[in-house]
């Protein structure tokens, strides 16, 4: 049995209590795993709103930036009910988007959708498996942030039909979102590696290993890839 099956197995037959020091600490840790991934969300969209082809899209992904911030707020409030430092808890991810974000710079409009609809589709699945086994107060802040967006549904009415036109522009989207999903798998992998309290955290969804996990995020990322007519 590896460590992080191990721990699973030890804390997933326990209730998770705010009253435990050592899990207060595991939860505050990923609410600031689940801030900075909503302020790279916010930043992503932002960046992608003026790129938009018209109006229309423009203004309707800067709606769902907006969202993200909202996220962050909902999210500080909480997290200062517990007595922790929202801004301290997120400077520990700082670099992790930041560095996926420098390697994966899109060259036109559809690559900018295709990065943020799998990459950070991927980094809410994540967030999502690591916060699988929260107790009940947490569980419904965090449902709330990780909440639909829309996002996927507006890349797949705006893309798909561009691809099912242009085989050569799908050949290019799935390289390159092959890349993406590449990039955000080691992002991840990374994250687990240098945060143990969130492999603490994250209890049955590590009960087979983080290489578990990992294969589980890639079937979301085939998923969506099929979405648009793609192959992962």
């Amino acid at each position: 049995m590896t460590d992080a099956a191990a721990i699973a197995d030890e804390s997933s037959s326990a209730v998770p209590s705010l009253d435990d020091a050592e899990y207060r600490a595991a939860v505050l840790d990923v609410l600031g795993l689940l801030a900075s991934g909503e302020l790279a969300s916010f930043a992503r969209l932002a960046e992608d709103a003026p790129h938009a082809p018209d109006l229309v899209d423009r203004l309707t992904i800067s709606r769902m930036a907006a969202g993200e911030l909202a996220h962050i707020d909902a999210l500080e409030s909480y997290v200062s009910s517990l007595g922790g430092d929202l801004p301290a808890l997120m400077e520990r991810y700082r670099d992790v988007l930041s560095d996926f974000d420098a390697r994966t710079v899109p060259r036109d409009w559809w690559e900018r959708l295709i990065k943020t609809y799998i990459g950070y589709s991927l980094v809410l699945d994540f967030q999502r498996e690591v916060a699988g086994h929260l107790d009940p107060a947490t569980r419904a802040v965090v449902d709330e942030v990780l909440a639909d967006s829309g996002h996927g549904d507006y890349v797949v009415g705006a893309l798909g039909p561009v691809i099912a036109a242009e085989p050569q522009i799908g050949a290019r989207l799935a390289l390159w979102g092959r890349r993406i999903v590449g990039e955000g798998l080691g992002v991840a992998s990374q994250v687990l590696a240098q945060h143990p309290d969130l492999v603490k955290l994250a209890g049955q969804a590590l009960a087979g290993g983080p290489g578990a996990m990992l294969n589980r995020l890639s079937g979301e990322h085939a998923r969506r890839m099929g979405r648009l007519g793609l192959t992962a």
